[in-house]
């Protein structure tokens, strides 16, 4: 069998450079890392990742938590991080951990040797679950959640500030009557939003009647649900801000149920931009996260803790957001504009 001592004496090279490559050092020239990977497929060698974790005592590994996969964000995400971790060489555990009751963890079944760190994409403010895998020492990223009740290295896109993109749209488009499809508020992601949204609202003198706010749980159904107790009031809004596409999407079949024309009727925005949100069909008016960049970041904080290379304080990284305006909103209908 080959071994990184025979393929370091093909190359002549050191075992330790063989040994960097092998572990996706980035430091590693990009030409020499070429040469190594080439040689390796030649020669037929294979690293030994159960060897190499008894010397490194890591797993070259990192479980990734997510709430829900049939939600139209958590695929793309995932995507994103798996394809960032390869690139590093670690492979990825990917952990679903829904809204479950008290006394169930969804991450006991990982040994604490399992992974080297991991990164939350789901976590609810106080999350019960991140403060179990903190007390195993185990290095934690918030992806596109926050928990300002624990000190660590959170990556998020500008949740609040897309709340004034929204609503200078819509009030541009003669909107007075905008309401909010949220989910619940320990989702700090969707909160931040809604907040966002509120406040862009108050600066401009709109009112926002609390029964012009929902919040759904994610699932489709309730999104349907939620969205068709607001289009059956007496004077259902002209424009419903959704604090996710899934919920974007609810609200386009519950129009579609009632009859209700979109955009002539009902405009709708969306936040996530996800792969369905483009296509011809939907067509969807969504709030871009750019979620490729906010990925890469999510993987570089935990690597770097992994390597000790991390700042003293752990911080926030905030990635500006966009409007994507396509054809799911237009003006507001008459009777919207002459209300106020």
């Amino acid at each position: 069998m080959v071994t990184s001592v025979d393929l370091a004496a093909y190359l002549g090279l050191s075992q330790s450079t063989v040994s960097r490559v092998m572990r996706g050092d980035p430091a590693v020239a990009e030409r020499t890392t070429k040469r190594v990977l080439a040689a390796a497929r030649e020669l037929g060698y294979v690293p030994n990742s159960a060897a190499r974790s008894l010397v490194t005592r890591r797993a070259r590994a990192i479980g990734v938590v997510v709430a829900d996969l049939t939600s139209p964000f958590y695929p793309t995400v995932v995507d994103a991080i798996q394809h960032r971790l390869s690139e590093r060489g670690y492979r990825m555990a990917l952990i679903r951990d829904p809204d479950v009751p008290e006394g169930v963890d969804s991450v006991d079944v990982l040994d604490p040797a399992t992974v080297d760190g991991m990164i939350f994409v789901s976590a609810r403010r106080k999350s019960r679950t991140v403060r179990r895998v903190l007390e195993r020492n185990t290095p934690v990223v918030l992806l596109s959640r926050d928990d300002p009740t624990l000190s660590l290295e959170v990556v998020l896109s500008d949740d609040e500030g897309a709340g004034e993109l929204v609503i200078e749209h819509l009030t541009a488009l003669g909107h007075r009557d905008i309401a909010i499809l949220s989910v619940p508020r320990d989702r700090t992601n969707g909160a931040a939003r809604e907040d966002g949204a509120r406040h862009a609202l108050q600066r401009r003198g709109i009112a926002l009647p609390d029964h012009y706010i929902r919040r759904a749980t994610m699932t489709h159904e309730h999104g349907v649900d939620m969205a068709t107790s607001l289009l059956s009031m007496d004077h259902p809004p002209s424009a419903i801000y959704c604090v996710t596409d899934e919920l974007a999407f609810a609200s386009l079949d519950a129009a579609a149920r009632l009859g209700v024309s979109v955009p002539a009727e009902l405009s709708v925005i969306g936040f996530d931009d996800s792969p369905q949100a483009r296509w011809a069909m939907i067509n969807l008016t969504t709030i871009h996260q750019p979620i490729e960049d906010m990925a890469a970041e999510a993987v570089q904080l935990l690597l770097a803790r992994l390597d000790d290379n991390t700042p003293e304080q752990p911080g926030k990284r905030v990635f500006p957001v966009s409007l994507q305006i396509r054809g799911t909103t237009g003006p507001a209908p008459l009777r919207s504009a002459s209300t106020g």
